[in-house]
C-alpha cells in the first residue's frame, strides 16, 4: 500500500509540474498561438516573423482587416494602425522577395476566407534582382504554405505549450517586457525599437556596404525578368483588390552606393516596370529630406518607426506637418520621365561629392 501511495504521489507531482509548465507557456504565449495580453508578455523579439504572424493571423483571425501590408524587414517597422481609414494587418517579414507575395496573399485570403479590399506592398530595389545571392535566398526560404501548414498541424498550439524552446522564448518575453530590447514586437503586431548609438550604427553600416557591393549591387546584380509576371499574377488573381505600391526608402548613402556601382539604369527600368504594371507608385527613394538624414535610420536601410508613420500618412493622404513634400512622390506615366531625370540629377550630384 505504501508503494502504491508513493507511485500515485510521484505521478501527481509529475503531472502537476507538467501542468504548471504548460500554464506558464500559455500565460506568456511567445508563439502568438493565443490572443491574450498581460504585463508579462507585452514585448518580445520577433524571432520568426513568418511563423509568428501566421500564428496570430490564424488563431486571432483576419476577419476584421480589410487591408494587408506586405514587404521585407523594412516594412515591418511600419505600424499597421497608422493607415487612417483602413484596418491593416502587417504581414511583412525579413528578406521577403516579390516571388513570395502571391503565397502570402493566398494564405491571408484563406485565413480571412475572402478577399482584401486593399493590398499595400513595399517593394525593395534589391528584390528586383535574381543574382546568385538573391536566388539562394529565394530558393532556401520556405514558402508561405510551409508556415501555414505548421500553424494548422494537429494540436500545434497545445503541443508547443510543452516545448522547452517555448519555455526559453517565454522567459525571453518576460525579460523584454520588463526591459525593452533593441527591437521588439508588441502583442498587437507592432514593431518597436530603440535608437542605437552612433558607434554601433556606424559599424553596422560599414558591414552593410560590403554586403550590398558583394551581393546586391554592381556585378552581383541581375534584373529578374520574371518580376513583372509576379505582379501581373497578383492583379489577375485578385480583381476586387486595389493594390497600393511604394518603394522602401533606403538612406541616401545607400542610394549613392547604388549609383556608384552602376545600377541607376536598373533602377529606372524597375520604376518603369512598376508604373506600367500598377499605374502609379509612391517613390520614397532617392535623395530627399528624410533619406539624407542618417538619424532616421538604424543602419543603411532600416528606417525607424516614426518614418513608417510618414509613409502611411503619405499613402492615406493624412495631413502631417512633419511630412516633407519631397518624401513619397506619386509617380504615374505622366511624370515618371521628369521624376527619373530628377533622380539622375541627384545621382550626378552624389557622384561629384
Amino acid at each position: 500500500m505504501a508503494y502504491r501511495q508513493w507511485v500515485r504521489r510521484f505521478i501527481a507531482m509529475v503531472l502537476g509540474v507538467i501542468t504548471l509548465f504548460a500554464l506558464f507557456n500559455y500565460t506568456i504565449d511567445p508563439l502568438w498561438t493565443f490572443c491574450h495580453s498581460n504585463r508579462f508578455n507585452n514585448a518580445q523579439p520577433g524571432f520568426n516573423e513568418r511563423q509568428l504572424k501566421t500564428n496570430r493571423a490564424y488563431f486571432c483571425g483576419l476577419e476584421q482587416y480589410d487591408a494587408l501590408l506586405l514587404g521585407s524587414s523594412r516594412v515591418t517597422y511600419i505600424n499597421q494602425h497608422d493607415f487612417e481609414g483602413m484596418n491593416v494587418f502587417n504581414y511583412a517579414a525579413v528578406s521577403t522577395y516579390p516571388v513570395e507575395y502571391k503565397g502570402w496573399l493566398d494564405v491571408a485570403k484563406k485565413i480571412k476566407q475572402g478577399a482584401f479590399k486593399t493590398v499595400i506592398i513595399g517593394v525593395d530595389f534589391f528584390g528586383s534582382g535574381d543574382g546568385a545571392f538573391c536566388k539562394h535566398q529565394m530558393k532556401t526560404t520556405p514558402p508561405a504554405s510551409h508556415y501555414f501548414g505548421t500553424t494548422t498541424s494537429f494540436l500545434y498550439r497545445y503541443k508547443m505549450l510543452f516545448s522547452m524552446d517555448t519555455l526559453n522564448r517565454s522567459l525571453e518575453s518576460i525579460e523584454h517586457s520588463r526591459h525593452l530590447g533593441t527591437i521588439d514586437y508588441t502583442r498587437d503586431n507592432v514593431k518597436q525599437t530603440i535608437h542605437i548609438d552612433q558607434k554601433r550604427a556606424q559599424r553596422v553600416r560599414q558591414q552593410q556596404r560590403q554586403i550590398y557591393i558583394n551581393a546586391f549591387y554592381g556585378k552581383a546584380y541581375h534584373y529578374n525578368r520574371k518580376l513583372k509576371s509576379y505582379f501581373k499574377t497578383l492583379i489577375e488573381e485578385n480583381p476586387q483588390t486595389r493594390f497600393v505600391i511604394f518603394t522602401t526608402p533606403i538612406s541616401a548613402e545607400l542610394f549613392s552606393l547604388l549609383v556608384k556601382e552602376g545600377n541607376l539604369p536598373d533602377y529606372k527600368r524597375w520604376m518603369h516596370m512598376l508604373v506600367d504594371t500598377f499605374g502609379e507608385v509612391y517613390d520614397f527613394m532617392g535623395v530627399n529630406t528624410i533619406t539624407k538624414d542618417l538619424n532616421n535610420y538604424a543602419d543603411l536601410h532600416h528606417f525607424y518607426p516614426n518614418i513608417g508613420t510618414l509613409i502611411a500618412d503619405r499613402i492615406t493622404g493624412v495631413k502631417n506637418p512633419d511630412l516633407p513634400e519631397d518624401f513619397g512622390v506619386l509617380i504615374t506615366d505622366k511624370n515618371i520621365d521628369a521624376h527619373l531625370q530628377q533622380i539622375e540629377a541627384q545621382a550626378k550630384r552624389l557622384q561629384n561629392r
